[in-house]
Formats: C-alpha cells, sequence, structure tokens
C-alpha cells in the first residue's frame, strides 16, 4: 500500500508539465500572431485568428492555421495591401498578379520631355559690343563718305572688335611735310564726335610713308616723318577735347606697306594716316 501511494503523489507532482506545455504553445501562437500581423494581408491575418480560435477549441484544425500562416492569400475582393501599391496603379503586376520582368539590354527607356529646351541665353558682353561695333561701323561709313572720295579711303570690316580706316596722306599732308591740310579736319572732326558719342572705344593713330627716302634736318629718316605725322593728329584730337589716355600715336615709316612700291600710285596708297578704333570692355 504504501508503494502504491508513493506513484500516486509523484504523478501528483508532475502535473505542472501539462499547466507549462501550454504556456509555452500560448507563447508559440501568439509569436506567429505577431509575425503574421507584420507580414500577411489583411484576409490572411483573420484567417489566421479563424484557425487559432479553431485550434484552441479543438476543433482540429490547427494544421489549417499553421497552413495560413505560411502562405500569404490574395483574394480579388481586396486588392490593397499595408505598404504595397494601390489598386488603380498602372502596374500590370498589381491588377493580374503577373510579376513584371525588368527590361532587357534591348529594351531602352524612351525619355519624353514634357518641355522645349530654351537655347542658352547669349553673353550680355558679347552681345553689347556686337551693338556697339555695328553701329560705329555705320557712322564710319556714313561719315568717309561724306567728307572724302571712295578711291582715298578704305575701311576694315570690324574684326575682333576693331575697326579700321585708312585715309590717302595726301588728303592730310604735302610731301615731305608734317603740317595737315584743312581738307583733313571734317574726317577728324567726325571721328572725333563718334569717340565722344562711344566712350567704350579708343584710338590708335599710325603714320605710314613709302619707301622713297628722306633725309632733311628736320626729318632724317622715313621714321620722324611718320612718327611727327601722327603725333599731330594726336594733338589735333587732344585740343578738341578728346582725353590723352583713349589716344595713341605711333610712326610706322616704310615698315608696313599696303601694296608694293613699284609705281607712283602704290606708292601714294601707302602713304597713309591709319585710324584704328577699337572697343574696350567697361
Amino acid at each position: 500500500m504504501n508503494k502504491a501511494f508513493k506513484l500516486y503523489d509523484e504523478v501528483e507532482e508532475n502535473t505542472w508539465i501539462v499547466t507549462f506545455a501550454d504556456l509555452v504553445t500560448l507563447l508559440l501562437v501568439f509569436f506567429i500572431l505577431l509575425f503574421s500581423v507584420s507580414t500577411i494581408k489583411e484576409e490572411a491575418f483573420e484567417e489566421t485568428m479563424d484557425a487559432v480560435k479553431s485550434a484552441l477549441k479543438g476543433t482540429g484544425q490547427g494544421s489549417k492555421a499553421g497552413a495560413g500562416a505560411g502562405r500569404i492569400v490574395d483574394k480579388d475582393s481586396k486588392k490593397v495591401e499595408t505598404g504595397t501599391v494601390p489598386t488603380d496603379s498602372l502596374d500590370p503586376s498589381v491588377e493580374t498578379g503577373e510579376q513584371q520582368q525588368a527590361p532587357t539590354e534591348e529594351v531602352k527607356p524612351v525619355i519624353i520631355t514634357p518641355f522645349a529646351i530654351s537655347p542658352p541665353k547669349p553673353d550680355r558682353e558679347k552681345l553689347l559690343k556686337q551693338q556697339d561695333m555695328k553701329r560705329v561701323s555705320k557712322a564710319i561709313k556714313q561719315l568717309i563718305t561724306s567728307t572724302a572720295a571712295e578711291k582715298d579711303t578704305k575701311i576694315s570690316p570690324p574684326k575682333d572688335g576693331k575697326i579700321i580706316i585708312n585715309v590717302r596722306g595726301d588728303l592730310f599732308f604735302k610731301p615731305g611735310s608734317a603740317q595737315f591740310k584743312r581738307e583733313a579736319m571734317p574726317i577728324m572732326d567726325g571721328i572725333g564726335n563718334i569717340l565722344r558719342k562711344n566712350e567704350v572705344f579708343t584710338l590708335a593713330i599710325g603714320g605710314h610713308t613709302d619707301n622713297i627716302p628722306i633725309s632733311t634736318n628736320r626729318y632724317p629718316s622715313n621714321w620722324e616723318l611718320s612718327a611727327i605725322r601722327a603725333t599731330t593728329v594726336l594733338r589735333y584730337f587732344v585740343r578738341g577735347g578728346m582725353r590723352p589716355n583713349r589716344l595713341t600715336a605711333t610712326g610706322y615709316g616704310e615698315s608696313l606697306p599696303m601694296v608694293a612700291n613699284d609705281t607712283e600710285l602704290q606708292r601714294a596708297d601707302n602713304r597713309r594716316i591709319e585710324f584704328v578704333l577699337e572697343r574696350k570692355s567697361p
């Protein structure tokens, strides 16, 4: 009898294992529930809850609950999933359930620009320079046309911010002299007026001679003659009110002929006064 009572007592002492097993089972179900809430859709969660309830009631549907927790059920009645693309998306994989494949190397995306690309704006300084050159060039042509014969002058097209005017020296000076004639005053006055209206321009004056040498007490060579002629023109502009820092004068002698010095006509072309109007950056 004592031995029977001892066995009965041992059975009574091990009943806590049943309670512990139930607790572990409940904890397992709880964690499965948490995992289901964070990863599956709403309808799958509801099915999982029903399966858990059925398992706790002992209806024998625990295996179904396990299967429901292991997969995501997608029903046609509900398309929205937390954190996914809504049903009105244009992605065909959402509407049909088919996964859209990534484009291969042969498929190139087409980029459509919804607006016209405007051309770059021109540089403001460059635009102003072009306008100034055009305006001054037009004024110079009008001046020369009204004050000198076409055969006596030559105007180069504007280039690199410069306008070059060559006037035959016979209109300015007598042979072997550096005292300019009165006939040259309208040309110089007109150039001076253009410079006063266009402060961004400077004037370089160049004196040129032919290749016939000169040797006098006042002009030992063509270098001195050309330099004094250029300086005489410069002094005329200064007396007219032009700022000296806008003017330069250089004598080139016979070193830069326009044409060959083979004939008298060619030598007359080489004897000249050169005006270089240059547009400076403000």
